[in-house]
Order: C-alpha cells, then structure tokens, then sequence
C-alpha cells in the first residue's frame, strides 16, 4: 500500500512538471512603449531612454550635466531602434523579473552605481528597479547591450 502511494505521488509529481502545472509561466515583453535607466556614480551620470513617435522609436544617452544651478541632460549619442530589438534584448536580461527590485547598498562599500530604471511595457504594465552597488540578474548584460547598439555607427534594427 505504501509503495502504491509513493509511486502516485511520484507519478503525479512529474506529471505536473511535464504539463508546466506547478511553476509559473515565464511572462515575456511583447511591446515596449518606453524605457528610461538612469545610472549615476562618482563621476556623474547617464540616462538613457527608448521613445519615439509611431513606427520610429530610438536609444539615446544623455549625460547629466550640472549647470547654473540645474540638473540638466545633454544629448550624447543616439541610433534609430525597432521595438523589436528593445523587446528581443529585454526578454534575453528578463527585465520583468526586475519589478519591484530594490538592491540595498552593501555593508563595506564605499561607493559604487546607483541606478533607477522604469519601463512600460506590454500595453501600459510598468516595470520598475532601483539599486545602489547592487543589481538584479541580466543588468550588467543589459547596460552592456545598450552601449553595444549605441557604438554602432549604423542602427540597430537587427
């Protein structure tokens, strides 16, 4: 009998595995409306941004400047970006498991990045991070891929 138990359950257990009963389903970025990651450090800071009008949307960077008492943004660079590439490179960093990420400065470190990034996407669902010397998994790739499309002299429409 308690053999006969233990195979249902076992049964029952990889079943449930095998149907994706038990685990969420991973959601996915489908449309993008805009993006802002703002990044600051020792040094200064960046902002960029993926926003546009209709069918064109761009990256662009702009670095923070103090100047006569205000904090201003000066445009650094920008390239023309489909959605598409901005939702293909959200999904690879899982930016939706972001939301709601609040990355505590570390004991011991003196300074470091603090970064604030929001996004809508998927019709109007926001997506929301902030953290100081502290990230959740896929920024690094993420900010990387950003400079990545934002160095080519071309678009990045790939």
């Amino acid at each position: 009998m308690k053999i006969r138990i233990l195979i249902s359950a076992m049964v029952f257990t990889m079943l449930m595995g095998l149907f994706g009963c038990g685990k969420e389903a991973q959601k996915t970025v489908t449309s993008v409306e805009n993006m802002t990651l703002t990044l600051r450090g020792m040094r200064g800071g960046y902002v960029y941004k993926f926003e546009g009008e209709g069918s064109y949307t761009e990256l662009r960077r702009y670095r923070e400047i103090y100047r006569d008492g205000e904090d201003l943004l000066e445009l650094e660079k920008s390239v023309p970006c489909s959605a598409q590439t901005m939702i293909k490179l959200m999904n690879t960093c899982s930016i939706l498991r972001w939301d709601g990420f609040h990355g505590e400065h570390p004991k011991n470190v003196q300074d470091g990045i603090m970064f604030r990034f929001d996004a809508t996407v998927n019709g109007g669902e926001t997506v929301s991070a902030d953290g100081s010397a502290n990230f959740p998994k896929g920024y690094h790739e993420f900010v990387c891929a950003l400079d990545a499309m934002l160095a080519e002299s071309e678009t990045c429409h790939k």
